[in-house]
């Protein structure tokens, strides 16, 4: 891709996604100037917030690099950070493609292989997914899903597939690979060995990832209220419930709107905070994790294009 190119798209996707949330900010300003009013937020409680969502992070990407060494891929852990912000970016362009697609292209100017970079990120999708309704699925076993069937119910569907997928996965995994290529009539590309008990250590990174996001969100609610979150079953359960229903809004750029709508109608049905904390709450998140979101991939995206370096071979498959 040239390089005017590059810069022309990487300007498009920073205005785009500033419109985003210049948007949102400026359709829940009045809420949020006449309730932060009396807020006298705590700053140290801000930054330890903050810091869980980066340790999620932090998790999500080591899991990222441990899939693309069994694919036979390994990527050093700056590319891989970098890569793994920059496609970040997708998720606020409606439609849940474009992280992937992304991801691989930055991934092939790194030197690793593209398909491994696309598998491996439909995998971590599948299985970040599951991780997430499974938290659900424990956190919420009282009030939250008493009171929400359909959560309830594709909690435990979630949790009985991704019983099945740790147990069958990695032979489902091939069998779909030669199903599909039997289908188009195009030789099977190589299948990963992806081990049962790689699977495992996937799905316990990614619950890992849930539990640092759920807290960074229990610490951040009592460091701008004052008063209620804290490190809580509760806060895991409605920040990773709303957060998944955003995400399953597919047309919704970054679940724009309805993991706010979800995040508020849970807490006050739940009778965990009064509407007005609920809806400044949900605003405020939304800004606070858009930042932190974004952030990283506007940082690195100037020098998105990665050199190249040349593939090597590794002891956990061939050439990249």
């Amino acid at each position: 891709m040239r390089a005017e190119v590059r810069t022309a798209l990487r300007i498009t996707v920073a205005t785009a996604i500033a419109a985003v949330v210049v948007r949102f900010v400026m359709q829940q300003w009045e809420g949020i100037r006449i309730s932060a009013g009396a807020l006298s937020p705590s700053w140290p409680g801000l930054v330890v917030a903050s810091a869980c969502v980066f340790a999620g992070y932090t998790v999500l990407i080591a899991a990222w690099r441990m899939l693309l060494r069994v694919w036979g891929s390994p990527l050093p852990p700056t590319d891989a950070a970098r890569i793994w912000f920059v496609s970040s970016l997708g998720k606020y362009v409606p439609g849940k493609i474009w992280s992937i697609a992304a991801m691989a292209v930055l991934a092939k100017e790194a030197g690793a292989s593209p398909v491994a970079a696309t598998g491996s990120a439909i995998i971590m999708q599948l299985v970040n997914l599951a991780a997430g309704f499974a938290v659900v699925a424990l956190a919420g076993a009282g009030d939250l899903l008493a009171a929400y069937p359909l959560i309830r119910m594709a909690a435990v569907l979630t949790v009985a597939l991704t019983l099945v997928g740790l147990l069958f996965g990695p032979a489902l995994l091939s069998w779909a690979i030669r199903a599909a290529s039997r289908l188009l009539g195009q030789p099977a590309p190589q299948i990963p060995q992806i081990t049962r008990m790689s699977l495992v250590l996937l799905f316990g990174a990614n619950v890992l990832a849930w539990i640092a996001y759920g807290v960074g969100f229990g610490v951040f609610w009592h460091a701008l209220l004052g008063h209620g979150g804290g490190i809580s079953l509760a806060a895991l359960a409605v920040y990773t419930a709303s957060y998944l229903l955003g995400f399953l809004a597919l047309v919704v750029p970054g679940g724009l709107g309805v993991r706010e709508t979800a995040l508020t109608g849970l807490l006050i049905s739940l009778s965990l905070a009064p509407p007005a904390d609920a809806a400044l709450l949900a605003a405020a998140s939304r800004i606070w994790l858009t930042v932190l979101e974004i952030l990283p991939g506007l940082v690195f995206l100037p020098g998105s294009s990665l050199r190249r370096r040349t593939p090597i071979s590794t002891p956990d498959g061939p050439a990249a």
